[in-house]
């Protein structure tokens, strides 16, 4: 028999401590309460400041298994509490009976998964991904739901557990068109945010960029996952290098899929936003891509700044010192563009011509422009198979520096010419500003050359269209395209090139407002029968003539030929003219007279004159003004009623 304790006191039995009280506060409100805390504060808090916050949040949530995990893993300035083992956390928390409970967790382990995955060990992330699914599977009705939050949630989960890419972009696609039924790929995305997340909208955009980053995505998904990716730099910062990567990321896409004019703006755009202490290998991508905007006539900043006529010669074995220099010059291995390039070069039939011809493809894009940069050669003007390979090439690619260095040694046809200058036009409406003006200048002197060496020019000159096509391709560019800007863009462009800031207030603009460079392509092209329509409709125009002129010959000092246009609101008169003297040009004038004297019966009053030559005086009583080019003129008088 048990003896009794001493002084009569039963002895009791040993009960265990109670369970320390947890609140009931959602995740997510304990996460924003964590976020406003720690953007009240002036800087970094101390530690004493960070001990005390979290030692009241400790004593007030208790030992929650989802607190403790999400302190865990997204506040890692805050003082070391009680070790914990986060799978254990995560096991329990993802378990939780109630969904409004769970789905904050699963979104934490997700994001976590997709942020941390490559520095967390392969058992911990296989175990990480078991709950993930366990997780999915429990609430599938919720995350199918209506709610695009929870619908997001799903999506970061899936992301995380390598779903098809297929699944992955059209469920996001659906999340953001529920965001904003206007949206497609290409435009900036808006994320849905909820009380229940636990986390800020930069977190989570964090998270989407990089779950979408690990997809192949075609340019337009490219340009909307750099656009989710500026949307974190705040108002005046400098590009991050995440952004630089995803921005020329886009241009790559864009280009691979032969959207060259898309391709052209982002690439310019990515150079110009380079900062001055960038990366070493971010300097040597954009000093590559510097090659490709040369080719399109835009200009990069003076430290990046290439010439077609300085190329060096590309085709040295990549094991010697100089076939070195040449890789670090003219590839780039993070560009999709140029891998699926060499793959191409393989088979096709273009690039194996230029192949059988001598030309080394190491570098496929650089060689091309090497055989533009010799075409002028003896040897090379011999083969014609490869010249005639190498145009078809520069035009597919839109190496328009190339294509017309080309054309003008071997002219080929007039629709090889009218292929030039429509490219080129094509290029400058599509990219007005940034444009190179010696580039420009050289390319337009080898369309002027390739014009003035055709045998016969009557298939040109037949089609008005087309010859009112040459004309405005070879006027005062600058004035034009300044006159189809933008407002917005005018006063920008203007003051660009005289800013040595690095980026201008264009750049800037054009980076933090897509819309604008968006909207460059959608200017209407001011085209021959619509000048001809405004003066019908005009009575005042009655006594106006408009003319343009426009000369061709190898160099600008041997202008070897003219071609004239005469517009009034009676009809139109075109022709051209031998420039073998200096009388010729008073020839030229007394052509140009006589016609516009025949369509204007009620007499010549007034002349709209647009020309690239020295002429002398019209010989008539008409008031003659001059103008940069017909397009120019055109947006001019619309403009003023």
């Amino acid at each position: 028999m048990r003896p009794r304790p001493a002084h009569g006191h039963r002895q009791g039995r040993h009960r265990p401590a109670p369970p320390a009280p947890v609140s009931a506060t959602p995740l997510g409100q304990i996460a924003r309460e964590h976020d406003a805390w720690r953007r009240a504060q002036p800087g970094k808090p101390p530690r004493r400041a960070l001990r005390d916050y979290w030692k009241a949040e400790d004593a007030r949530h208790g030992p929650r298994a989802d607190y403790l995990l999400w302190r865990h893993w997204m506040c890692p300035d805050s003082p070391p509490e009680r070790p914990h083992e986060p799978l254990e956390l995560a096991s329990k928390a993802i378990r939780a009976r109630e969904p409004a409970q769970a789905l904050p967790v699963l979104m934490l382990i997700a994001g976590w998964l997709l942020q941390e995955g490559a520095d967390v060990p392969a058992p911990v992330a296989e175990k990480l991904r078991a709950l993930l699914k366990e997780g999915t599977s429990r609430l599938s009705g919720t995350l199918s739901g209506g709610d695009a939050a929870a619908k997001l949630a799903g999506w970061l989960a899936e992301a995380a557990l390598s779903f098809p890419p297929e699944t992955l972009c059209a469920k996001a696609e659906e999340i953001f068109k529920k965001m904003d039924p206007a949206w497609r790929p290409g435009r900036d995305p808006l994320l849905p945010m909820a009380d229940w997340q636990p986390v800020t909208s930069r977190v989570l955009t964090r998270w989407m960029v990089a779950a979408l980053h690990t997809l192949p995505l075609d340019a337009p998904w490219a340009q909307s996952l750099w656009r989710l990716q500026r949307s974190q730099r705040p108002q005046g910062a400098l590009i991050r290098p995440l952004e630089w990567d995803l921005l020329m990321q886009a241009a790559a896409a864009a280009r691979q899929a032969g959207s060259l004019a898309t391709a052209t703006r982002l690439t310019a755009l990515a150079v110009h936003l380079l900062p001055e202490r960038a990366p070493q290998a971010q300097r040597q991508r954009a000093a590559v891509a510097a090659w490709f905007l040369a080719e399109r006539g835009i200009a990069a900043p003076q430290p990046l700044a290439v010439s077609l006529d300085e190329l060096p010669y590309p085709g040295d074995p990549p094991g010697t010192e100089p076939g070195q220099e040449a890789t670090r010059l003219f590839r780039d291995e993070a560009d999709a563009f140029q891998n699926h390039l060499r793959a191409e070069v393989e088979t096709d039939a273009d690039w194996q011509t230029l192949k059988a011809g001598g030309i080394p493809l190491h570098h496929p894009m650089a060689a091309l422009a090497w055989v533009g940069r010799r075409a002028q050669a003896y040897w090379m003007k011999k083969q014609t198979d490869l010249l005639r390979a190498a145009a078809r090439l520069a035009l597919r690619y839109g190496a328009l520096g190339t294509l017309a260095r080309i054309r003008a040694e071997m002219p080929e046809s007039p629709t090889a010419i009218l292929d030039l200058a429509r490219a080129l036009r094509e290029c400058q409406r599509s990219m007005p500003v940034l444009r190179d003006g010696a580039e420009w200048r050289r390319i337009t002197t080898c369309l002027r050359a390739a014009w003035a060496r055709l045998e016969s020019e009557a298939a040109l000159t037949a089609d008005e269209e087309a010859l009112f096509l040459m004309h405005e391709t070879l006027l005062d560019q600058q004035a034009t395209l300044h006159a189809c800007l933008p407002e917005t863009l005018r006063a920008l462009s203007a003051e660009h090139a005289t800013n040595p800031r690095a980026p201008s207030a264009l750049v800037r603009a054009l980076d933090e407002v897509p819309k604008l460079m968006r909207c460059l392509e959608h200017q209407r092209a001011v085209e021959l029968w619509s000048i001809a329509a405004e003066l019908r409709a005009r009575p005042d125009s009655a006594d106006l003539a408009w003319i343009s002129v426009v000369s061709s010959g190898p160099t600008d000092a041997q202008r070897t030929r003219a071609s004239w246009m005469v517009q009034t609101a009676a009809g139109r008169r075109t022709g051209s003219l031998k420039l073998r003297a200096v009388e010729d040009r008073a020839a030229l004038m007394q052509s140009m007279a006589a016609a516009a004297g025949e369509l204007c019966p009620a007499g010549l009053q007034r002349v709209r004159l647009a020309c690239d030559l020295d002429l002398p005086a019209w010989p008539g009583d008409a008031l003659v003004s001059h103008i940069p080019s017909w397009e120019a003129a055109f947006r001019e008088m619309r403009a003023q009623g």
